[in-house]
């Protein structure tokens, strides 16, 4: 399978989704102008991924910002990987920068979503 990786830009997260580097990473600020045409390319990677993963998977999530039409897309993966943790192992590390309250409480949020306990890490 092949990785999908993404530069950052001042709008776009980085997006690193490498099976053999086993790096499952999104990171940075995500305020795109169509959230949809951005995360379309990640949700069917994690389509795919989820067919055939590995017995363990790591998944790294530290945002600075994320728009609400990113959120919504973002709980869209989310939902893919508690589909996921129902036959294999999943971590979840939600980063958040040191007293972002708002970022910690985003990530306790689409937790709820999922039958996985995060790991939450101020950064």
């Amino acid at each position: 399978m092949n990785p999908l990786i993404i530069q950052p830009t001042d709008d776009t997260p980085k997006v690193i989704l490498d099976v053999a580097g086993a790096s499952f990473e999104i990171s940075g600020r995500s305020l795109p102008e169509d959230a949809i045409s951005f995360y379309t390319p990640l949700i069917d990677w994690m389509k795919t991924y989820i067919q055939s993963p590995k017995e363990e998977s790591n998944f790294g999530f530290h945002f600075e910002y994320i728009s609400t039409s990113s959120t919504k897309q973002v709980m869209k993966l989310f939902l893919m990987i508690n589909e996921l943790a129902k036959t294999k192992k999943v971590n979840v590390t939600w980063k958040y920068d040191k007293d972002d309250e708002d970022m910690m409480q985003t990530g306790k949020r689409l937790q709820k979503l999922t039958t996985i306990e995060f790991k939450f890490l101020e950064v």
